[in-house]
């Protein structure tokens, strides 16, 4: 009898080591499954393409916050902490920079995506606008003004961009990452053509933006971008530049300047009131209600364009 207790304990305890064998095996296997990608991203803009590309497959969240600019943010040690675990970092390049100096610092592993490097978004650029580009005496493009995601067509290519890349870090999810962004980049798509509708009532009209922004946005929908009010974003213009400048808007006949909302608007309300002219205030990056959305931020845009320019 005793060694059938003994035997019938030896095969409870191995029973038990099985199913916990087992159990850990489905947590593992759960735990897989249940384990989100995670991207990080720098600029509101690319932020909501990016999530609405990676859908429920993928946790996306943005660095720079609303209202701040990427010219004159200074990131902080708590960013770093959050892309040290990131699975893929996305970035617009030539001002967001920042961001490949916190993956560094980080010391993360995860692939970095940067949107104006890539050969489709400067395909669209030299194709649309090559009157922006600045060339070399070879024809050799020098540089790209990196302000791209205020075109819906170079944000079409950069939803497909941000796809291959989701695809390359969570391979299972592929498929639904391609069907996103075929979706998004019809909405685009549709988007443009809005904008073109919308704003051709003031096409060839006189615009003067506060900074860089918007040499894309003016040349893609017909806007005649006389003059900066700010050439150095974060820096005041001179009393020589902000002379020249109201020459420039005098001989436009312009209607109206445009301050915005991440940058010191001081500068603007002085060139309204000696040019007698109204001020407006644009959005080039969003976040804000109302306008989180990334066809939200250039219908805001549009909106305040026909407002001040008609």
């Amino acid at each position: 009898m005793g060694n059938r207790i003994r035997s019938s304990a030896r095969c409870g305890g191995s029973d038990r080591r099985a199913r916990l064998v087992v159990a850990i095996a489905v947590l593992a296997l759960l735990g897989g499954a249940l384990a989100r990608t995670s991207v990080v991203v720098s600029i509101h803009p690319l932020f909501d393409i990016v999530r609405q590309v990676a859908g429920a497959h993928a946790d996306v969240v943005r660095v720079l916050p609303p209202g701040a600019s990427p010219h004159t943010f200074d990131p902080t040690p708590r960013d770093v902490g959050r892309i040290a675990d990131a699975d893929l970092v996305v970035l617009n390049g030539g001002l967001d920079l920042w961001l490949r100096e916190l993956v560094e610092a980080s010391g993360s592993r995860a692939p970095l995506v940067e949107v104006i490097a890539d050969e489709r978004v400067q395909g669209v650029l030299r194709g649309a606008f090559p009157d922006l580009l600045p060339i070399d005496a070879h024809g050799a493009v020098l540089g790209f003004n990196p302000h791209v995601w205020l075109d819906p067509l170079v944000m079409r290519e950069a939803a497909a961009l941000v796809a291959e890349a989701l695809a390359d870090v969570d391979p299972a999810n592929a498929e639904a990452y391609a069907t996103a962004a075929s979706r998004v980049r019809q909405e685009l798509l549709d988007l443009d053509a809005e904008l073109e509708a919308l704003l051709g009532p003031i096409a060839g009209a006189a615009f003067v933006p506060f900074h860089d922004a918007w040499p894309y946005f003016a040349a893609r929908y017909g806007l005649d971008l006389i003059v900066e009010i700010e050439p150095f974003p974060g820096r005041e213009p001179s009393p020589a530049y902000l002379r020249y400048a109201l020459g420039k808007i005098a001989a436009s006949g312009a209607s109206a300047v445009f301050s915005e909302v991440q940058l010191n608007r001081r500068p603007a309300e002085v060139v309204a009131a000696e040019a007698g002219i109204e001020l407006f205030e644009l959005d080039p990056l969003g976040g804000f209600p109302g306008r989180e959305a990334y066809d939200e931020l250039l219908r805001h845009n549009a909106g305040v364009l026909l407002e001040g320019l008609r």
